[in-house]
Formats: structure tokens, C-alpha cells, sequence
């Protein structure tokens, strides 16, 4: 039997139980335990935040990134050695005479251009280094009008070269030409040492109707001699819009475009495309930038088909045209390969390398 104290401990013990039970125990801020960053890593995991994520590529830059690494460059010039026999003295030369512009249309290194880009001759060559010759004339005490019929010209070579958009330089050699304008068919198909080019495709030019809208790509020469612009612009292609404004034909009764938009000197040879990135044409000639007049595709198909060159895009262009397209929509595991592989088998492309870097950075700032 219990006694009195012995109940009454008992019924606060009971009291005590039944508070904790109806109001359990809350730690206070100082109470609460701390957790180690490392003791919740497992379960609070976050991808990285991944920055500067490309916006979806418009239409017009999509066809200008695809079509950059296909048009070229073409530069002329010529080397030659003067021999005096007053003097004894041979006077070496070499320079550049011109700068024109050209576009892959076959995967091993055909391209298309002007025939007076690559028309040279040995009379333009002297013109070329007269004023050169007659200083160093001058600084050896001859007069070049006094001398100038004593000089024998005893080497005069031409410099063929193309100009890659990645800033390479390789010699070209003519495949097959005609004539400038006025004289003939102004095309010429030109050859390069190199495989799998990004070959542009040429549309059927019967097809092109007035007032479409159309692409101009080359390389004003203007660039060339801008103090202010840095070396690697030279390699760049330009970019410029217009329309087909007329469809005429020479004397000859050569087909002719002309179309309308800024189309500047040193854009001889270069693509003019529709909206597809097809080439319709081929700058030639105009009064003034704004008014030009381009030979039509299916020309440029007469000249391949007289040198058995089957015009095509290839496979590296077409790897290179899906790998936009996925760098554009954010597939850029997919984008990757693509472009992985194109730099693989077209070491020379201008772009691709820009790309690979930019999927790659996305790619491991996203886990």
C-alpha cells in the first residue's frame, strides 16, 4: 500500500508524461543541429548552371555559317627576273596583281570563278613591276626609257593562288576557262590539292524567277587595304543582300541575272545563292556596286560537264549543314559528333573548330 508521498510523486510523474506527450519537444535555434555540407551532398545535388547557352540560329545566319567555309579567295600575280646586259645586273620581282573571289563545286578541290580572275598573260606581268624596275633602275643610274629595250625579261611565271577561309594559301591550276565579258563565257574552273571540300550546289538557274530574294558572298578587295582592319578580315567572306532585277543576255546570246544590292569590286567569281544556299549565278560584271550582272549555274554546268566534273555537295557538307542545324535546336551531344567528324575529314574547315569548342564547353558545364 502506498503512501501518501509516494501517490502524490506519482501523480506528477503521470502530469509530466502527458505535457511531453501533447506538446513535444522543439529544439531552439541555439538547439538545432548542425548538418555538414557533406552530410547533404547526396541528396541536394544540382546540375551546374551552364552560362552564355547560344540563342536558336535565324534562317539567313544558319545559311551564312553553312556556306562560309566553301568560297575562297583567289589572288593572281606573277614573278619575273630583268637581266641588263649594260650592267650585268639581273632585278628579281614578285607581286600580287589582283584579288578575286571563287566557291568549291566538287568535293576534291574543283572550284568556280571568273575567267578574267585567272586570265593572265606575260605583257600584264611587265606592266605589273615597270614602276619597280624603273626605281631600281634609277638608284643604279640608268634611265628605264633609255634602257628599256636592252632589258630581256629572262623569267616570267604567274603566282596561282587560292585563299582558304582558315587563312591557308594553296596554288591553283586552270582546268578549264573561257573568256571575260564581252569576249566569251566569263567562267573558269580552277583545281586545288585537297579532298572532301565543302562543295556548294548549283541550282537549276531556269528556275530562278524575278525579284527573288538572293545572297551575294566574295571578298571586297576594299578590306585589303583598310589600315584598320586586322589581317584575319581579309579571310573572311562578306555578306550581302539583294534581288533578281532583270533576266538578259549578252550579244552572244549568253543568259545573264542582273540583280540589285551592294555588290562591291573583288567579289568577281563569287556565289550568288537563293534562299536554299543554292548558287544561281556568278558575279561578273557591273557599271557600279549596285548593279551587277552574274553568268547563270547552268553555265557553270557546261564548264564542269566539258571537264567531266559532276557537281555535288558532298558528305562533309552535309555533316557539317545537320551539325547547324543540331547546334542550333540545343542537341549538342548530337551537333558534336557531327562536327567531330567534319573536322576529321576537312582538317581545313574555317568554322567547325569554333563549334566543336562551344558544344564541348555546354556539354561539361551541364553536370
Amino acid at each position: 500500500m502506498l503512501s501518501k508521498v509516494q501517490i502524490k510523486f506519482l501523480n506528477l510523474l503521470l502530469t509530466s508524461s502527458l505535457v511531453t506527450v501533447l506538446f513535444p519537444f522543439t529544439a531552439t535555434k541555439s538547439q538545432a543541429l548542425e548538418v555538414s555540407p557533406q552530410q547533404t551532398q547526396g541528396n541536394s545535388r544540382k546540375p551546374k548552371t551552364v552560362k552564355n547557352i547560344p540563342e536558336k540560329m535565324s534562317q539567313s545566319s544558319l545559311l551564312a555559317e553553312n556556306v562560309k567555309p566553301s568560297v575562297v579567295k583567289v589572288v593572281l600575280g606573277c614573278k619575273a627576273k630583268v637581266y641588263l646586259p649594260k650592267n650585268g645586273k639581273v632585278y628579281d620581282f614578285e607581286g600580287i596583281s589582283g584579288y578575286g573571289s571563287g566557291f568549291f563545286v566538287h568535293r576534291d578541290g574543283y572550284l568556280a570563278t571568273n575567267a578574267h580572275v585567272t586570265d593572265w598573260s606575260a605583257d600584264e606581268c611587265k606592266q605589273l613591276f615597270q614602276e619597280k624596275l624603273a626605281k631600281k633602275l634609277k638608284a643604279d643610274g640608268e634611265n628605264f626609257n633609255d634602257v628599256e629595250k636592252k632589258l630581256k625579261w629572262i623569267e616570267i611565271k604567274p603566282i596561282n593562288l587560292v585563299y582558304l577561309p582558315n587563312g591557308e594559301k594553296i596554288p591553283f591550276k586552270n582546268i578549264t576557262s573561257g573568256a571575260p565579258a564581252g569576249k566569251g563565257k566569263d567562267i573558269s574552273i580552277i583545281k586545288i590539292n585537297i579532298q572532301n571540300a565543302p562543295a556548294l550546289k548549283l541550282a537549276n538557274s531556269n528556275q530562278v524567277q524575278l525579284m527573288d530574294s538572293v545572297v551575294v558572298v566574295g571578298y571586297p578587295g576594299i578590306v585589303n587595304e583598310l589600315p584598320q582592319l586586322d589581317d584575319k578580315s581579309s579571310y573572311e567572306a562578306t555578306f550581302t543582300a539583294g534581288s533578281v532585277s532583270a533576266k538578259k543576255a549578252t550579244k552572244d546570246g549568253i543568259p545573264l541575272f542582273q540583280i540589285l544590292g551592294p555588290v562591291p569590286p573583288g567579289n568577281s567569281g563569287g556565289p550568288v545563292l537563293n534562299q536554299q544556299g543554292e548558287v544561281i549565278g556568278i558575279v561578273t560584271f557591273g557599271p557600279n556596286d549596285d548593279f551587277t550582272f552574274i553568268f547563270t549555274s547552268n553555265t557553270i554546268q557546261e564548264f564542269l560537264a566539258k571537264a567531266s566534273i559532276r557537281n555535288e555537295q558532298g558528305f562533309v557538307k552535309q555533316q557539317y549543314s545537320e551539325g547547324l542545324e543540331l547546334y542550333s535546336q540545343g542537341e549538342y551531344r548530337q551537333a558534336l559528333q557531327k562536327f567531330q567528324l567534319v573536322k576529321q575529314l576537312f582538317p581545313h574547315h574555317s568554322e567547325v573548330e569554333k563549334y566543336l569548342q562551344n558544344c564541348q564547353e555546354i556539354i561539361a558545364n551541364s553536370y
